[in-house]
């Protein structure tokens, strides 16, 4: 990378406290960085105002060099990165990595780059080690809950910061952590990993930019889906929106997440990242882990010192099922062996297929065994200190702390306040209490917060989200409206935390009916959209289906269902009476008796003939649904899609359509969707690759009948082409806010589109 005079000047005053605080003049540089005085030459290299010398010490280094050493202390950083709590984890037995699969999707324009099946931790390296030049490139790393997002970006921040003092590559990767923090902005997240898990002291956020921009740093932001689903609507989306128009189109970023946002149906959830990066020249890629397979398995189970790993895998294969999360999810793989080293494989595996809808409290349940009979031991009587199923509810109870105080980690002054609560009324003396106060800090579920010495957190956050699930499941249970309410408001309870929930309520005997009447009572005393309802809609949702249509038939009221509430779904003889559903699909869903009464959707997605047999919908209000990937806001469409789909309506009506012949009516807004979805992946188009993506048939159209249309109406606009040859390069001129609005009033036809973008264009003039 070249810099001029004014950009040496500009990168070196985001290191000062103030910009006053640098002096650039007469061939000399006065800066004060940090509390030290810094005055140094500078020249030109060969008289190339690009090419800038610095003198220093009878010695001269190239600027970039100067500032990488001298200014940044990068070499500095890769010290603090190798020296991560985490990187000793993986030296121990219990810690060897297996770098996961993945299929890379790195540039769109590039078919030979498009789901290869790659090795992840490579692809991530080069990734990090090879940015594009003219772009800024952000990377998403998608994978469900533990897969390895976590453990693969230690490992590649480690390898690439050896590597990089090796000299072998010029950036360095640097996980941030995010961790659920709901309405955490990215500049706080760098900073706090920077000095308090890094301890490095020495950058403020605009010299992190500048870095990044440069190429010499990676970040690597782990567990950006939680702000997503935790923060304000859109919260984070704008903030990753702002922080790539800061980088100007230039440098890489790695986002660890659950979902690319790009793989979103809804253009309102794209619009809002695509709205806030401008003009900047963007490009988004994916790497998506797949899950464990038989060779990650068994190399694994060879590394912890098995030889019979293989034998292990089809034991579980057998009893459980070849894609059993035991098999394919790394943590839990990982707590496998663990458990494994004390036990029989087959008595473990028999052991967890006798309950397998509820096997992760069967595994749990092993692993703290262990811990109550070998390690939890008085130190005087050599007894257990504590019951198994005292382990459980402490445990649960730290988990509810944790909650409550929206973090992911406890002080130790509250752990033995959470400590001293459970045991208080157990009449046990002060000598039982301190040995458990002692224990419980290395629980084997647990682990020291290696950001912050003195708390401690789960392991994993399946364990932490595994306690919270049966401590809900106990409320629920006990029908504790008050507590209930107070355990909802904190924010949204996870998936896995809510079907552990409802384990927790069926292994105690409770009646799935009665915790649906509760939950509806809790509801009914809310206004509003709030985390209350909100999360009692996920967990109804979720009781619906264990109620197996044994009942004469249930009434769900005024519920707010979450997203993809009614896929996967089995359920039967249910009237949902003025609900919301928010945008989900039917997908692998069986009804039987379902009635939809005034009910609203956002968005419903249908895929076959049979979708929504067995429902029927009476003044129910559809905004859109989607099918085969094509969206339509046109109530006529809605109507007949719902009817072709096995759906009743009660007035008889269905559109009179076929289900072949569903949303295939206008072609030209077909090809307009799919055009207007490269814009998801990319904020520059060129024509040859719009040529290549519409296909034969539908580019002749686009280009000569749509396009010009396109940009008559500002929707789309050409800009100057900057390559060699002749080409012709576009862009969105139309904020895609505006344009998800257009398509919402189209109804489903290119000219309707044109007229409401030409309408949402005079609005705004």
């Amino acid at each position: 990378m070249l810099m001029d005079i004014s950009q040496f000047k500009s990168i070196l005053s985001s290191f000062a406290d103030e910009p006053t605080d640098v002096d650039v003049r007469l061939g000399r540089v006065v800066a004060e960085l940090r509390g030290e005085v810094i005055d140094v030459r500078v020249s030109y290299k060969d008289s190339d105002a690009s090419s800038i010398l610095v003198h220093e010490n009878d010695a001269v280094i190239p600027a970039r060099t100067w500032i990488i050493n001298r200014i940044a202390r990068l070499p500095q950083l890769a010290d603090r990165i190798l020296a991560l709590p985490l990187s000793q984890k993986f030296e121990s037995p219990q810690s060897v990595f297996v770098s996961p699969r993945g299929r890379m999707t790195r540039d769109i324009a590039d078919e030979e780059l498009i789901d290869q099946d790659v090795d992840a931790r490579e692809s991530l390296l080069k990734i990090a080690s090879n940015p594009v030049p003219g772009a800024t490139s952000v990377f998403y790393l998608t994978s469900d809950a533990g897969e390895g997002k976590t453990t693969l970006i230690a490992k590649v921040a480690q390898e690439q910061a050896r590597r990089f003092k090796a000299k072998e590559v010029p950036s360095l990767v640097v996980p941030i952590p995010l961790g659920g923090k709901a309405f955490l902005t990215f500049d706080d997240a760098v900073i706090a990993a920077l000095v308090n898990k890094l301890r490095f002291p020495y950058l403020y956020f605009d010299a992190f930019i500048n870095l990044v921009k440069m190429g010499l740093i990676v970040p690597a932001f782990d567990g950006y889906e939680e702000m997503l689903v935790e923060g304000d609507k859109g919260e984070a989306v704008s903030s990753l929106g702002g922080l790539v128009q800061s980088l100007d189109s230039a440098g890489t970023i790695i986002l660890s997440a659950r979902k690319a946002f790009f793989e979103y149906v809804s253009f309102k959830t794209q619009a809002k990242l695509l709205d806030a990066i401008g003009d900047r020249s963007a490009m988004f890629g994916r790497l998506s882990l797949t899950r464990w397979r038989i060779d990650e398995f068994t190399s694994y189970g060879e590394r912890r010192g098995r030889d019979d790993a293989s034998d292990i895998y089809y034991l579980i294969e057998d009893r459980l099922g070849k894609a059993h999360p035991l098999l394919t999810r790394a943590v839990l793989v990982k707590r496998l062996f663990d458990v494994l080293e004390k036990e029989d494989g087959a008595e473990v595996v028999d052991l967890l297929g006798v309950n397998p809808s509820d096997y992760f409290y069967t595994f749990v349940n092993a692993i703290v065994k262990r811990e109550a009979e070998e390690k939890w031991l008085d130190k005087d009587l050599m007894e257990p200190l504590l019951a198994i199923e005292d382990h459980h509810v402490l445990l649960s109870a730290i988990s509810m702390e944790m909650w409550q105080t929206s973090s992911l980690s406890i002080r130790y002054d509250l752990l033995d306040v959470v400590v001293d609560i459970y045991l208080d009324g157990r009449k046990k003396g002060a000598s039982h209490a301190r040995q458990v106060k002692e224990r419980i800090r290395q629980h084997s579920l647990l682990s020291v917060d290696p950001s912050r010495s003195n708390s401690v957190s789960f392991d994993h956050e399946d364990f932490q989200s595994f306690y919270l699930g049966e401590a809900l499941g106990g409320l629920v249970f006990a029908k504790h409206k008050g507590d209930i309410r107070s355990f909802f408001s904190v924010g949204i309870v996870p998936m896995v935390t809510i079907e552990q929930a409802v384990q927790s309520l069926l292994r105690q005997g409770g009646d799935p009916a009665d915790a649906v009447a509760t939950l509806q009572e809790i509801d009914s005393e809310e206004y509003g959209f709030t985390f209350i309802k909100e999360n009692c809609g996920s967990l109804v949702c979720r009781l619906l289906e264990c109620l197996g249509g044994s009942t004469h038939g249930i009434e769900v009221r005024g519920i707010i269902f979450p997203v993809g509430g009614l896929a996967g779904k089995v359920l039967a003889k249910i009237d949902f009476i003025k609900c919301h559903f928010q945008p989900t699909g039917v997908g692998r869903s069986k009804f039987d008796k379902i009635r939809f009464i005034s009910c609203e959707f956002e968005r419903l997605e249908v895929d076959s003939p049979t979708s929504l047999r067995g429902c029927t919908f009476r003044d129910c209000q559809v905004d859109s649904i989607v099918l085969n990937d094509v969206q339509s806001f046109d109530p006529g469409v809605i109507r007949g899609v719902i009817g072709e789909s096995g759906g009743g309506i009660e007035d008889g009506s269905t559109g009179g359509m076929t289900f072949d012949g569903i949303l295939v009516d206008d072609e030209r807004f077909k090809i307009l969707e799919k055009f207007l979805r490269f814009f998801m992946r990319s904020t520059y188009m060129d024509e040859t690759f719009i040529r290549l993506r519409l296909g034969k048939i539908s580019a002749p159209v686009f280009m000569d009948e749509m396009l010009p249309d396109l940009i008559d109406a500002e929707v789309v606009d050409e800009v100057r082409w900057k390559g060699q040859g002749v080409q012709r390069r576009y862009k969105l001129k139309l904020a895609m806010s505006d344009i998800a609005i257009a398509l919402e009033a189209s109804g489903s036809t290119f000219e309707g589109f044109i007229q409401a973008a030409e309408a949402q264009l005079s609005r705004q003039t």
